[in-house]
């Protein structure tokens, strides 16, 4: 009985032990063989290094925020000394032991007005790994997004090729019944089959970069190099809209898209919280042990000394026990070093005040630059919406120009290479609309991450 209700209570530890780890293992996403780009930013972001890397600074600077109390430890520390003197000891006229044995206990704590910007110091900083583990998290959104669209945009070029592949092996196939049939000569046949043959190679190394953009986009995600993974997606570029509360409405003009969010960028938001712990670290200085301002010190020292022989008498002999020198102290201490010019505190403050003037310079040109850059974001966009109507014009024109063609050839009044320069024209077209989709796509995913905003929030679909 007593076997079995330890075999009971041993799998029950061990359950309650593996619980934990268990429902972790649970909550983490599985990459399915098709995945969208949903998925793919989800599993990128619980696999990343460099995220991983933040969390565990995070975690430390979280530590030292919570325990910024420790400054009240005092510093302490045990002794425990044997000696001999060199030389014999008298006593009133009795002559003292050679060996002695003393222990020792000492404390000292300072208080400073420095207690207060340290705690405050301590705080900035996890907010600015805060700060910095949404820059990542930001960064892989981005990056990941844009293999993901790489990819898209590879596929459909290797399904345009495919096409012509398949159009040429056709136009080939017909041109050899028209030469056994004595309606072409070998000349036009030998044409159409360089022309289906030329192409071959072009999605061969389609199929190539599809593979190697893969196993970047396999790697960003956390998985194995070989897994067996399909993007699933299309390339469609939503409608800019840019969300800007004011007096009057919605404004959607770039000056008031720069003032509303440009202090909500996250290199903006970290040069700011720079600033704040550069104003805290000068103030605290003040009031460091090498400042200016006065601070207490507690001193405590307990020194129990055996005045016997070690070797040969009592260890618990209370009357063998003594102090020397111990004692329990406050002292106000009042720093002069701070008050002389040029000394290391005034020249450790004077250096501090120049990084925070630096830092306010850094502040105002991040500012400038990501006006800069914010500006060229939306006019590339415009121009690619631009780009993308003339190409739709372009290839509707195009593809009945090819349709025409191929009439023609078929009936026997256009040659071949007529055709041909028909079918470049219309294929480029597409992927000229393709490439301008994907450009309209980076854009939008840089605009939202120097905005420091998800895609939805400026961006719409028509129809919604």
């Amino acid at each position: 009985m007593n076997q079995r209700m330890t075999a009971v209570l041993l799998a029950i530890a061990f359950a309650l032990s593996t619980r934990a780890p268990i429902e972790a293992q649970t909550t983490r996403i599985s990459a399915p063989e098709r995945i969208d780009l949903e998925t793919a930013i989800a599993l990128a972001l619980q696999s990343n290094l460099g995220i991983e890397s933040e969390l565990v600074a995070l975690r430390q600077k979280r530590l030292v925020a919570d325990t910024w109390w420790n400054r009240f430890y005092p510093n302490a520390n045990a002794t425990y000394t044997l000696q001999r003197s060199n030389t014999a000891q008298t006593m009133a006229g009795q002559e003292l032991p050679r060996w002695a044995m003393a222990a020792g206990l000492n404390l000292n704590l300072d208080l400073t007005l420095q207690t207060f910007p340290g705690y405050s110091l301590a705080q900035l900083d996890y907010e600015m790994g805060v700060l910095s583990l949404e820059e990542a998290k930001r960064q892989v959104e981005r990056d990941v997004s844009k293999l993901f669209y790489d990819l898209l945009l590879t596929r459909e070029r290797m399904a345009l090729v495919s096409e012509r592949i398949a159009t040429a092996q056709r136009r080939y196939d017909q041109a050899r019944v028209n030469f056994e049939n004595g309606l072409i000569d070998e000349f036009s046949l030998l044409s159409a089959q360089v022309a289906l043959e030329n192409q071959r190679p072009g999605l061969t190394s389609l199929r190539v970069a599809y593979e190697q953009q893969l196993l970047a986009f396999r790697n960003s995600l956390g998985l194995p190099l070989m897994a067996p993974v399909e993007p699933q997606g299309a390339i469609d570029p939503p409608d800019l809209l840019i969300r800007i509360e004011t007096g009057r409405g919605t404004d959607s003009s770039v000056s008031a898209l720069d003032q509303a969010r440009l202090r909500g960028r996250l290199d903006v938001q970290q040069l700011e919280m720079l600033n704040t712990i550069q104003k805290e670290q000068i103030r605290a200085g003040e009031y460091s042990q090498g400042g200016r301002a006065p601070y207490l010190r507690f001193a405590f020292n307990y020194d129990p000394t055996f005045f016997g022989d070690p070797w040969d008498d009592d260890w618990f002999d209370s009357d063998l026990w003594g102090q020397r020198s111990g004692a329990l102290s406050v002292t106000l201490v009042q720093p002069l070093d701070g008050w002389f010019p040029y000394s290391q505190r005034r020249n450790e403050t004077a250096r501090l005040e120049s990084e925070l003037e630096r830092n306010r310079l850094n502040i105002e040109q991040a500012l400038r630059g990501a006006e800069i850059r914010l500006r060229g974001l939306m006019l590339g966009i415009e121009s690619s919406r631009q780009t993308i109507r003339a190409l739709e014009e372009n290839i509707a024109l195009a593809r009945r120009a090819y349709e025409l063609a191929e009439i023609g050839y078929d009936n026997g009044l256009r040659e071949l290479l007529e055709v041909q320069n028909a079918e470049v024209d219309l294929k480029d077209a597409e992927f000229q609309l393709l490439q301008e989709k994907k450009n309209i796509m980076d854009s939008i995913l840089d605009l939202a991450f120097e905005l420091n905003v998800d895609v939805d929030e400026i961006t719409t679909r028509s129809g919604r």
